[in-house]
C-alpha cells in the first residue's frame, strides 16, 4: 500500500496553504469548476495580509462569500491556526454553510465538542447567538474553547443579535420593570413631572432616555435589582455578560418597557472572541464600518482598508420601480390588490418596518413572517409556489434565490424597534452617519431576491420615504455603484411606462418574470460599467468612542474624557458634536458634576435632541411671522426644482400617519408643515423639555398649541391624561407669553371624543383622522400645484396657492380642525 502523506505539498512543511491552490486539491461538486475572478482577488488579497489581526472582506450580495471565508479558514488550518470558526447570523444559514462545505470538500461540524474541531482539522460552523450569551459554551470571562480564526459572515446581521445579546428588556408587566420603576420614579418626577406623569397614565408616545446621572448614582441598587431577577427569561443569557458594566449603560423608557444596553459592547467577556489571532469580517459591500469598532473592538485601521474585488462587481437584475412616481394618486389599497393577484401565481415578499405595518397586509398574506416562524416561511417560498408573505424588519440574513421571491416590495422606510436605538437614531437624525444607515438598510433589503448574477427580481419601492431616499442627493449619493446604475436603467424604464392604474403595470414586469433577452442585456450593461468604489465608511468619532468606553470599565475616567474630547474634535458635523458632548458629560460626571452639566448645556446648543440638564433649557420665544407668504417662499426656495418639492412633500404626507412606533417622526412632521406654510415654528417640548409637542406663531401674536397623540391607535375616546397635557401646554404658554398674545388649543388625535373623566377647555380644537386626511390632501395638491411648471419659485404664487388651500391663520381652524364631543 502506498503512503500518501508522504507526499509533499508548496508549503514550509509541505502543507498547501494557498487558497486557489487548496481548491484545487479538494474533493468537491462538480459545480464548483474554480472559483471566480473575484473570489480569486479576494482570496489573494486575503492571503497577503492574512496575519493582520482584523479584516474585512466585502463582496456584493451572491458573489461567494461562503467559499472565501471556508477556504481562509481551511488555509489558516494548513498552517497551524486553529482552532476555526464560521459563524453565521442564524441558525438556517449556518445549515446552508455546513451544506456548502460538504459540496465543496471541506471538512466541518456543527459541534463544538467534536474533537474533529478541537484538533483544528475540522471548522466548527455555528450562529452567533451560540457563541455570544451569558452562557455560552466558549466562556464567559473565561477561554473555555479557544479560538484561533474566525470568520463572521453577514457581519452587520450578526451584529443585531449581540446588540439583543447585549440588551435587557423589562416589560411593564415583569416584576422587573416595577422593581426599576420604583427606584427610578422619584428622580424621574423631580427631573420633569411632566413625563412623569404621562408615563404613569400609560401614554404610549412617550419615550425617553433616563437622564445619566438618574442612572449612575443608583447603579449599585440597579445591579441588585438585576440580580434579584436573574431567574427571568430575559436575564438568564444577559446578565453575565453587562453585570460589569451598568453604570455606563443607557436606560430607555416607555410606558410598556424599559431597555438597558451599553453604549459600546464589552465584546471581551467572551474571551475566544475577542482574542482570536485571526478575525475575518465579511459585509455587504455597503455598510457602516463604525459598529465593527465600537460593537466587535475591531482596529479601526484595520478595517479601514477592506479587502474587495477589482470593478464594481457582479448582481442579478432587478427591475426597480417606485409607482407613486409614475402615478401620485396610487393608494395603498391599489398596492396591496395588485400584490395579491401577482401572487396568485407568483412568490411576492413585502419588507415591512413594523408589526403594526404588516397588519395592513393580513388579509391577502400568505404568512406574517416574524423571528419565530421566518425559517419555516422561506423555506415553503424555495420549495416552490406560496403566494404573498410578509417579513416584519429583516432587510438582512434572507436569501431568496430564484422563484422564491420574484417580486419584492418594500413597504415603508425602515425604522428602529428597539428603544435604545430609537432614542439614538433621534438624535443623529440627518446626520451623514444616519442617513448612510438609512440606504444601506434599503439596499440591503432591495438585495434579498437577487443572491446570484443569475436572479432576476422585480423591486417595488412603496412609499414617499423612498423615493426621497432614493432620489435626493444627501442620500442617493450613498448607494452603491451597481445599485445607482440601475436606478438610472429604472428611470429611463420610468418615463416609458404610461400607468394609469397600477395594473398597467404588468406589462413592463412581464420583462422580468419572463427573462426577456433585451431587458437582461441593458440591465447587465448597467452593470458592467458601474464605476469601482472603495465602499468604506466610517465615522470620525467611533475610534475615540470606543476608546473612552474601555477607559471608563477600567475607571480611567481622566482618559475617557481625554479620548472622548478628541472623538468631538474629530467630526465636522453640529449634530454629532452635541451627541457626543452629551456622552462627554457622562464621563465627566465620575469626576465633576458640575463641569459634567455645563457640557450637557453646550451639548444641547449644538443637538438640542440629547438629555436637558438638570436646571433646564431656557426658553426662547417663539416670534410670529410678520408676513406668512414671503416666509414660505424663503423655505420652499431651498428645493432645486418642482420634483424635489413634490417627493418632499410626499415624504412628509407618509410621516403623517396614526404610527405608535413613529410618534416622533409624527411630531417632525407637524413641523415641517408649519415651516412649509410659512409660520413660525418650534418643538419646544423637544428643544427644552418642557411645552407642547409643536408650537406655531401664525401672525399678529396669534399661535396654535399643537399635541400630537399619534401613537394612540387604539383608544377609543381621547384620555384625561391627553386631556391634562394639553392643558398644562396651555399653561406653560401663558407662564412663557405676555397677555398680548393668545393660543389657539390643537389636539391630533384619531378620535374627536374625549372620555367622561376628562375636561377639555372650551376652545380646545381636534385634529382627527377625518380632518388630518383633509390637511394631508390640500397639502398633495399644493406640492402638485407649486411643483408643476415650479411656480413655488414666485412669491406670489406661493401666496396664492396657499391662500386657495385655506393654509393661512384665518383660514386653518375653521377647514382643518373640529370641535370636540364629549
Amino acid at each position: 500500500m502506498i503512503n500518501f502523506d508522504m507526499f509533499k505539498g508548496d508549503g514550509g512543511d509541505g502543507t498547501i496553504i494557498e487558497p486557489r491552490k487548496i481548491f484545487t486539491t479538494l474533493t468537491r461538486h462538480p459545480r464548483f469548476k474554480r472559483p471566480s475572478d473575484e473570489q480569486g482577488e479576494v482570496l489573494d488579497g486575503w492571503f497577503a495580509r492574512r496575519n493582520e489581526h482584523d479584516l474585512t472582506i466585502k463582496m456584493n450580495t451572491g458573489s461567494g462569500k461562503t467559499l472565501v471565508g471556508l477556504l481562509a479558514l481551511k488555509s489558516g488550518l494548513n498552517e497551524g491556526i486553529g482552532p476555526a470558526i464560521y459563524i453565521t447570523p442564524d441558525k438556517y444559514l449556518t445549515s446552508q454553510v455546513l451544506t456548502e462545505a460538504e459540496a465543496l470538500g471541506i471538512s466541518t461540524t456543527d459541534s463544538e465538542n467534536d474533537m474533529s474541531f478541537m484538533r483544528g482539522e475540522s471548522i466548527l460552523v455555528t450562529n452567533i447567538r451560540k457563541v455570544v450569551n451569558g452562557r455560552s459554551v466558549f466562556g464567559v470571562k473565561e477561554k473555555n474553547i479557544p479560538l484561533d480564526a474566525i470568520v463572521i459572515d453577514d457581519a452587520h446581521a450578526c451584529l443585531q443579535s449581540i446588540e439583543e445579546q447585549f440588551t435587557i428588556e423589562a416589560k411593564v408587566e415583569s416584576q422587573l420593570y416595577k422593581d426599576l420603576w420604583n427606584l427610578l420614579s422619584e428622580p424621574l418626577r423631580q427631573y420633569n413631572p411632566m413625563y412623569h406623569s404621562r408615563l404613569i397614565s400609560g401614554d404610549p408616545t412617550v419615550l425617553l432616555e433616563l437622564p445619566y446621572w438618574i442612572w449612575k448614582d443608583r447603579s449599585s441598587d440597579i445591579v441588585g435589582i438585576l440580580l434579584k431577577n436573574k431567574n427571568l427569561d430575559d436575564l438568564q443569557f444577559k446578565l453575565d455578560l453587562l453585570i460589569d458594566v451598568v453604570d455606563l449603560c443607557q436606560c430607555a423608557i416607555t410606558a410598556r418597557r424599559i431597555e438597558i444596553a451599553p453604549r459600546c459592547i464589552p465584546i471581551d467577556v467572551i474571551p475566544s472572541l475577542s482574542a482570536a489571532r485571526r478575525k475575518i469580517f465579511m459585509t455587504a459591500t455597503l455598510a457602516n464600518d463604525g459598529i465593527l469598532v465600537t460593537h466587535f473592538r475591531a482596529d479601526p485601521k484595520a478595517i479601514s482598508k477592506p479587502i474587495k474585488p477589482k470593478g464594481a462587481g457582479d448582481m442579478g437584475v432587478r427591475m426597480i420601480i417606485t409607482p407613486q412616481e409614475l402615478n401620485r394618486d396610487l393608494k395603498f389599497d391599489d398596492l396591496k390588490a395588485f400584490c395579491s393577484d401577482v401572487a396568485k401565481n407568483r412568490n411576492v415578499v413585502v419588507i415591512v418596518p413594523s408589526t403594526f405595518q404588516a397588519n395592513q397586509w393580513k388579509n391577502v398574506a400568505a404568512a406574517i413572517l416574524n423571528k419565530d416562524n421566518i425559517h419555516e416561511g422561506i423555506e415553503k417560498l424555495k420549495a416552490g409556489h406560496f403566494g404573498l408573505v410578509v417579513l416584519i424588519n429583516k432587510y438582512d440574513g434572507v436569501d431568496l434565490p430564484g422563484t422564491a421571491c420574484e417580486m419584492l416590495v418594500l413597504d415603508g422606510v425602515p425604522t428602529y424597534s428597539s428603544l435604545i436605538a430609537r432614542v439614538n437614531a433621534a438624535a443623529l437624525e440627518g446626520t451623514t452617519g444616519s442617513n448612510i444607515e438609512l440606504v444601506q438598510r434599503i439596499e440591503q433589503g432591495m438585495g434579498r431576491g437577487v443572491r446570484s448574477s443569475e436572479d432576476r427580481c422585480v423591486v417595488l419601492l412603496w412609499g414617499s420615504g423612498l423615493a426621497k431616499a432614493i432620489n435626493f442627493h444627501e442620500t442617493a449619493k450613498f448607494f452603491t455603484e451597481i445599485t445607482k446604475a440601475q436606478l438610472k436603467v429604472a428611470r429611463q424604464l420610468a418615463r416609458q411606462i404610461v400607468l394609469n392604474k397600477i395594473g398597467d403595470l404588468m406589462p413592463v414586469l412581464n420583462y422580468s418574470f419572463n427573462a426577456d433577452a433585451d431587458w437582461t442585456r441593458v440591465s447587465k450593461e448597467a452593470i458592467v460599467q458601474a464605476p469601482d468604489t472603495d465602499y468604506f465608511y466610517m465615522e470620525e468619532y467611533v475610534g475615540g468612542q470606543r476608546a473612552a468606553f474601555d477607559f471608563a470599565r477600567i475607571r480611567q475616567y481622566g482618559r475617557s474624557i481625554e479620548a472622548m474630547q478628541a472623538a468631538i474634535n474629530a467630526t465636522p458635523e453640529d449634530s454629532v458634536k452635541g451627541y457626543l458632548k452629551q456622552q462627554l458629560a457622562e464621563y465627566y460626571h465620575y469626576v465633576d458634576r458640575v463641569e459634567s452639566q455645563k457640557i450637557l448645556l453646550s451639548a444641547v446648543s449644538l443637538n438640542n435632541r440629547v438629555i436637558k440638564p438638570i436646571e433646564g433649557i431656557e426658553y426662547k420665544r417663539l416670534g410670529t411671522p410678520e408676513n406668512q407668504f414671503i416666509d414660505a417662499h424663503r423655505f420652499m426656495s431651498r428645493f432645486p426644482d418642482g420634483n424635489d418639492l413634490v417627493l418632499w412633500i410626499n415624504a412628509l404626507l407618509d410621516d403623517l400617519e396614526w404610527d405608535p412606533l413613529a410618534t416622533k417622526r409624527f411630531e417632525a412632521a407637524v413641523h415641517s408643515v408649519g415651516q412649509f406654510a410659512g409660520f413660525a415654528a418650534q418643538r419646544p417640548e423637544v428643544e427644552t423639555g418642557k411645552g407642547p409637542d409643536n408650537l406655531w406663531g401664525v401672525g399678529a401674536h396669534r399661535y396654535f398649541v399643537i399635541e400630537c397623540k399619534s401613537g394612540a391607535t387604539v383608544s377609543e375616546l381621547i384620555s384625561k391624561s391627553d386631556c391634562n397635557q394639553l392643558l398644562g401646554s396651555v399653561s406653560w404658554f401663558n407662564q412663557n407669553y405676555p397677555p398680548a398674545n393668545s393660543a389657539l388649543p390643537i389636539m391630533i388625535h384619531p378620535k374627536f371624543r374625549f372620555g367622561p373623566d376628562a375636561a377639555p377647555a372650551n376652545d380646545f380644537r381636534i385634529i382627527d383622522t377625518a380632518t388630518l386626511l383633509e390637511l394631508k390632501n390640500a397639502l398633495k395638491s399644493l406640492g402638485v400645484n407649486l411643483g408643476t411648471g415650479n411656480k413655488y419659485r414666485s412669491r406670489d404664487d406661493v401666496g396664492n396657492a396657499l391662500t386657495s388651500a385655506d393654509l393661512i391663520a384665518g383660514r386653518f381652524e375653521a377647514r382643518f380642525t373640529r370641535a370636540f364631543a364629549r
